[in-house]
């Protein structure tokens, strides 16, 4: 009995090894000769492929994403297809984050300013409005207009620029305005 058991414990490192080999030669000839092919096909049958949820799906699963990714964006299946390029962006920033330059580099590359200065921030809500809430400053354009007062040498460069100025007063553009050739015929 001690023979048999002693012929199969040699017999399993041959048989471990055999296998071992056959998976290496299996290997080489996947990368070798039929992955290029297989890759070619691929290639043919997704050139004209949409963007799906299921490409979202794979790249950002590829892009292995921690559980910051999941705060950012939260659930990947009801992002939006127009807020795909952000949640991509998220996913390869994360990969490149480990390292703060790594963050640098591909913010860099896509564009993104990294800037904490508040002078580069785009956001409203954390910088009130300086002036008062009943300022003319707040209405829309035309209504800060008939707002505001004539500067002292009259409000003519614009307007008259385009066409618009007639005895250099300040307009907003809802009149009807005679177009200039008729104006210059009007005053000859």
């Amino acid at each position: 009995m001690r023979e048999c058991r002693h012929l199969f414990n040699d017999i399993d490192p041959q048989l471990e090894a055999a296998a071992r080999a056959k998976q290496r030669l299996d290997a080489e000839r996947w990368r070798d000769e039929l992955r290029p092919g297989a890759m070619r096909l691929f290639a043919a049958r997704t050139a004209k492929l949409p963007w799906s949820r299921g490409l979202l799906n794979a790249l950002v699963e590829e892009l292995y994403p921690d559980d910051l990714f999941t705060e950012l964006v939260g659930n990947l299946d009801r992002v939006p297809r127009w807020q795909w390029p952000h949640v991509l962006a998220i996913a390869v920033a994360l990969r490149h984050s480990w390292r703060r330059d790594g963050l640098t580099r591909i913010a860099r590359r896509l564009h993104i300013s990294l800037a904490t200065n508040p002078s580069h921030d785009r956001s409203h809500a954390r910088h009130p409005r300086p002036s008062p809430p009943d300022s003319p400053a707040h209405l829309g354009p035309v209504k800060a207009l008939r707002c505001a007062s004539p500067p002292p040498r009259g409000a003519g460069g614009l307007d008259r620029a385009l066409g618009r100025a007639r005895d250099r007063l300040l307009r907003d553009g809802r009149a009807a305005l005679n177009p200039v050739h008729e104006r210059r015929n009007d005053h000859a």
